[in-house]
């Protein structure tokens, strides 16, 4: 396509390590034309055809990094872009005064999820701030746009990939849960699935629960010391973290996905992207009773339960007694709209057409 609308995506991530923004990216540049500018890690470098990278050096303490973070922001800015695609960082209202004729579109996926509620509610203030300097703003979720307190806003929802499109067999169950194990008190979920085997009498490997993903406060340890102290090697594997390109062998594998997300009030709004992925690889989900887990889970694709483990052992015995009445087939069709390629088809190229014009 000649002439492309030339589109800037500002992030803290290196690029390639937020799914959102990869695929964002990854589904569009037949249509944009992409530069990314983040932050350097030094993490492997992943490239994207048809995407310019550019990277920032993260020397310095905090306030050194974020403002040199920011001031690479502006002076790419001023290479002058169609459109600018911002995702917050901490100062970036001084992105918006510094470049008052620049079009924005302010985007946000979260408010702060630290535990720390004093750090939480001043991270929080300090976006709503920030983020009332721009008028073209897109959320993931009504939920996080009525925190904000904006009654104008645009939709930009989340999405998953399909990595499996085989009919399931539920005669035994086999979980899977893949994502990060950071303030996800995912041993409560360990917990409960030992509950479960000792309930149902279960002693041999044929009931499996499959953990992907890693944690900064030694999460990882915790659970793998839990599964060896109670003798569960035989019906939990705890991979720690994989890239998204070794994960298709275990969604074909596996016949329930486990959405397992601390019912807190920072969580409530937030969509977990693997909640997608399992649904569109024609999984059911076993999910915590968060407001946008209820809005997505049907009754017919998993089970709701509160974050314990008494709970989540009962909600696997209501998935034993109704693992006849699942279809992969049904899930996969009825949430393929939820897929990245269809959600950047219908949202975001949508948005940043109407943003550009």
């Amino acid at each position: 396509m000649r002439n492309k609308k030339r589109v800037l995506i500002t992030a803290s991530d290196q690029f390639g390590y937020s799914t959102t923004l990869f695929k964002y990216c990854q589904y569009s540049t037949s249509i944009f034309d992409i530069t990314y500018i983040g932050w350097d890690y030094n993490l492997p470098k992943i490239e994207l055809a048809g995407v310019r990278v550019k990277y920032v050096s993260r020397e310095g303490n905090l306030l050194k990094r974020n403002v040199g973070l920011l001031r690479a922001f502006h002076k790419e800015i001023s290479l002058g872009y169609d459109l600018i695609f911002l995702t917050y960082v901490r100062g970036i209202s001084l992105i918006k005064l510094l470049n008052p004729h620049s079009n924005f579109l302010m985007y946000i996926d979260t408010f702060g999820v630290m535990p720390n509620a004093s750090k939480r509610f001043i991270y929080d203030a300090i976006l709503k701030f920030e983020v009332s300097f721009f008028s073209n703003v897109a959320v993931i979720s009504e939920g996080l746009a009525r925190r904000l307190g904006r009654k104008k806003y645009k939709m930009l929802p989340l999405g998953g990939e399909c990595f499996n499109t085989e009919i399931k067999s539920f005669e035994q169950l086999e979980l899977l849960y893949v994502g990060t194990l950071d303030n996800r008190n995912m041993i409560d979920c360990v917990k409960g699935f030992h509950k479960y085997l000792q309930k149902q009498k279960i002693n041999e490997r044929r009931t499996i629960f499959r953990i992907i993903g890693d944690g900064p406060n030694n999460e990882l340890e915790e659970i793998k010391d839990y599964v060896k102290t109670n003798n569960l090697s035989d019906n939990m594997e705890v991979l720690g973290y994989l890239p998204q390109d070794q994960l298709s062998p275990f969604f074909k594998s596996a016949n329930i996905g486990v959405c397992y997300v601390p019912m807190f009030s920072y969580y409530d709004y937030q969509t977990p992207t693997k909640l997608f992925e399992y649904l569109i690889s024609g999984l059911p989900v076993i999910a915590t009773r968060t407001s946008e887990n209820e809005k997505i889970i049907e009754p017919w694709a998993g089970v709701i339960v509160e974050d314990n483990p008494d709970s989540f052992c009962e909600g696997l015995c209501r998935l034993q007694e109704q693992k006849s009445t699942f279809s992969s087939t049904r899930i996969r069709n009825e949430y393929n709209k939820h897929t990245w390629k269809q959600v950047v088809g219908s949202y975001f190229i949508p948005l940043l057409n109407s943003s550009i014009n």
